[in-house]
């Protein structure tokens, strides 16, 4: 009996035992689920309240959630701030994150899943200094260094994925925030021993529509990477800012479509190889007079290889279509200079890359281009419109030793120009052009003839064929200029007047045609020579040589000699011309037949001093002709025997002699008398021989140096009937 009580007491004591260590145990596993229930919040919670010591900045979380079975941590509602602790830096909306966590036993980490959603940061820039550099400053404090014995780590990490983040990058220095929209990528597997490429796919939208798209796959072992990025209609205009700040402009826009291929390896990035396809459409840039300097309604260029490393640039094709370029130019620099800076000064000081660039173009096209070009160079505004401009090249090779570049344009809406130009890259001082010109209307380069030459251009056409050859810097060129129904007005105006309306008149040929071969040469490695300064040159000495010796331009209308048709020489005491002389004048009858508007004057010059003694000596020796029956031209001792008897001294020389036996107003009136008989005999011959000649005979004026030595003769002046300028009536003798 006491045996079974004492069983029936221990029995009941192992039960009550029993139903303790049960509730022990539920209710250590309940205050364990507490525990795991409320451990997400208590880490939360520790983690807001300590981040600054944690992490560095304050930080702000709405939910952390953590799924123990699965080994999920899922954070909402994430919130770092900046230093100000009330802007905000960084938030995302989500974040998952799928951890094994007994790999990491075997020193492996592995993530199933990693998901990042709603991600936005935003960096500010000031000078130098980024709104993040006290972040890397406290993170840089910590040793993260691992000892030389301990084991590196696999990893592996799937189902990476980014979605709809947002990035914002102020950069206060330019006064701009630039903004990247919707930014998604998904990486499917990372892994340390992976033996094949990861594939990284990202994308994200522009604030202005469009999008950017890659697709990366590397191959974590030896770093072998290729990678297609496209760019999809790409907004130029948020890029203005980072683009003035290098230029002086008030507008950068345009769409930007791209194509394109990198290959390289992450080790060596410098040197990967880039190719592909980029389109930009509606290009336009503005200065800061909101005009319009450089446009195109599309440029697209392939690139076959872009090798940053080596200094070499391939492009396989690159097309401009309906561009637009506005270039204007002063006397010390041009609108392209003042806008992107390039006429400051430059630091000299940094070193060039000594490694020598190679650049092809395969094909280089432009189509419907335009150009509006405009100069100050005179003081008045001149503008010239050039279009329809063609370009084309096929194979523009840096290191090649000829290149050919073809080009036809519309000049002024009316002319035309064809131009073929071949170079070698290497050395500029090499090269070949051959340019042609058609129906270039004249008038419109008024504004530098009236300021060069002193007139306007009424009308005329112009037709030009050069041939210029530049070899080691020295230029031989052979230009042809045909110039057709010109008609110049004088204007009295401008810098160099020079007689262009005469030259012009003078060049004409019968059917009123200028036609002029115009050779010009010069080195072009003498610093002072410009090519603009040899062309002017040589055709302002072309038009006042050629006034200044019209006649050999006359003369060839009759086949005569040019010397002889500059002047008519008589002695002191002729008065009809000669047979010969009658000829010359009959000549400048039939010049003036053939070339209309032709005016011809014949002004005589004569010594009086030298006259007068010479009609003396002839007066006299006519009267001893008459009294010894003797010529005194032939008997001369007998003929000065005789005037020193007339004149009654035997010291007396012959001039003497004759001028104390006439008396001077007596040579006065006979000279007078012998100058008129031969301007009448002359000018009625003339008109004798055609009635409505207007070729003018008359005296010079007796003050006209001219008259100095010389002895009885006409001069012929050549020039047009209607009034000319002082610098056109030039004479045949200007420069004798």
């Amino acid at each position: 009996m006491l045996g079974q009580a004492l069983y029936g007491i221990a029995q009941n004591n192992g039960i009550k035992i029993m139903s303790n260590k049960k509730k022990i145990g539920i209710g250590i596993l309940a205050l364990v689920v507490i525990i795991l229930f409320f451990l997400p919040t208590l880490v939360k919670n520790y983690s807001v309240n300590n981040s600054k010591e944690l992490v560095g900045r304050q930080i702000d979380i709405g939910t952390l959630k953590y799924n123990y079975f699965t080994s999920t941590v899922k954070v909402f509602d994430f919130k770092m701030f900046e230093k100000n602790e009330q802007d905000e830096f960084t938030t995302f909306d989500t974040l998952i994150i799928n951890l094994e966590p007994l790999k990491f036993l075997s020193n492996e980490k592995v993530i199933e899943q990693f998901y990042l959603q709603g991600l936005m940061v935003k960096t500010i820039m000031k000078d130098s200094i980024f709104n993040f550099d006290d972040l890397i400053a406290f993170h840089a404090t910590e040793s993260d260094t691992l000892s030389d014995e301990s084991e590196a780590f696999k990893y592996f990490i799937s189902n990476i994925e980014l979605k709809d983040a947002n990035f914002y990058f102020d950069n206060q220095n330019v006064g701009k925030e630039t903004h990247i929209e919707d930014f998604s990528f998904a990486i499917p597997f990372i892994g340390w021993n992976q033996e094949e490429k990861s594939n990284a796919y990202v994308k994200f939208n522009f604030k202005n529509g469009g999008y950017f798209e890659s697709l990366l796959n590397v191959n974590p072992v030896d770093g072998e990477f290729d990678a297609l990025i496209s760019i999809n209609n790409l907004y130029l205009k948020p890029f203005y800012e980072y683009v003035k700040e290098y230029s002086n402009i008030n507008d950068f826009d345009g769409q930007l479509n791209a194509k394109i291929n990198i290959v390289g390896n992450t080790n060596e990035g410098i040197k990967s190889i880039v190719s592909g396809t980029v389109d930009i459409d509606n290009f336009k840039m503005t200065d800061t007079n909101d005009k319009e300097f450089l446009a195109a309604k599309n440029i697209h260029s392939t690139l076959q290889k872009i090798d940053y490393y080596n200094s070499s640039y391939i492009i396989d094709s690159l097309n401009i279509n309906e561009s637009y370029t506005y270039f204007k130019l002063d006397s010390i620099t041009n609108n392209f200079f003042q806008i992107f800076k390039l006429d400051e000064e430059s630091d000299t000081s940094e070193t060039l890359n000594e490694t020598p660039i190679y650049y092809a173009i395969n094909s280089f096209n432009v189509q419907d281009g335009v150009l509006d070009y405009t100069d100050n160079l005179t003081g008045e505004p001149f503008n010239y419109h050039l279009s329809d401009i063609k370009v084309n090249s096929e194979k523009i090779v840096s290191d090649s030793e000829w290149v050919d570049i073809y080009s036809t344009m519309l000049l002024n809406n009316r002319g035309t120009l064809k131009a073929e130009i071949g170079f070698n890259p290497a050395n500029t001082m090499y090269a070949d052009l051959d340019l042609v010109i058609e129906n270039f209307l004249l008038s419109d380069l008024n504004i530098y003839t009236n300021y060069y030459t002193g007139h306007d251009i009424l009308q005329g056409d112009m037709y030009y064929y050069s041939q210029s050859k530049i070899t080691n810097g020295n230029i031989e060129s052979e230009n042809k200029l045909l110039v057709k129904n010109v008609t110049v007005e004088s204007s009295e105006t401008g810098l160099k007047t020079l007689p262009l309306k005469f030259a012009l008149w003078l060049l004409k040929d019968k059917n009123g045609d200028v036609n002029l071969e115009i050779p010009v040469r010069g080195n072009l490695n003498e610093p002072e020579v410009e090519i603009g300064k040899i062309v002017w040159n040589t055709i302002k000495n072309l038009i006042i040589k050629t006034v200044a010796s019209p006649v050999k331009f006359l003369a060839g209308l009759v086949d005569g000699d040019p010397k002889e048709l500059e002047g008519m020489d008589f002695s002191y005491t002729d008065t009809i011309p000669s047979e010969k002389q009658f000829r010359k004048l009959d000549k400048l009858l039939e010049m003036e037949t053939k070339k209309e508007g032709l005016k011809i004057e014949l002004v005589h010059y004569v010594d009086k001093k030298l006259q007068n003694e010479a009609i003396a000596f002839s007066e006299v020796g006519n009267q001893f002709n008459q009294e010894t029956k003797k010529d005194y031209l032939k008997d001369e001792k007998e003929f000065e025997s005789y005037l020193k008897t007339k004149a009654g001294s035997d010291s007396i020389s012959n001039k003497e002699a004759v001028l104390k036996l006439i008396s001077p107003t007596a040579l006065d009136s006979l000279s007078i008398l012998y100058n008129q008989k031969l301007l009448n005999n002359t000018q009625q011959y003339l008109q004798t021989t055609k009635d409505s000649t207007n070729i003018e005979v008359k005296s010079s004026e007796a003050k006209e140096p001219e008259n100095t030595g010389s002895i009885s003769r006409f001069k012929i002046n050549y020039n047009m009937l209607e009034e000319q300028d002082e610098e056109d009536s030039i004479n045949t003798n200007k420069n004798q």
